[in-house]
């Protein structure tokens, strides 16, 4: 039996990881697109402002669970398709 991940067993682990973080912020997180790109960033679309101003005033928060749930280093917050916040997870530079 191979202990070897495929690349199929990582995206579904990726996509499981993504769901529990949304589930912390289900009320919010759930009319936004998540993404995490190969520098680990958490990448959070959002198609209406009072969600981006409901993330914003939750931000500390965001932050913590998004460097123990997603491991990342670094999260932004997109409104259509213009950043328009981005914050390090922990005491480094993003």
């Amino acid at each position: 039996m191979s202990l070897e991940l495929t690349t199929n067993d990582l995206v579904t682990l990726e996509q499981y990881r993504l769901q529990r973080f949304r589930s912390f912020f289900f009320s919010t997180l759930s009319a936004c697109l998540l993404r995490l790109d190969e520098q680990q960033t958490l990448i959070i679309h959002c198609l209406e402002p009072q969600f981006v101003d409901q993330l914003l005033s939750q931000i500390d928060q965001l932050r913590w669970y998004a460097r123990i749930v997603l491991g990342v280093s670094c999260l932004t917050i997109n409104f259509v398709q213009e950043e328009i916040y981005r914050t390090a997870t922990d005491t480094a530079y993003c």
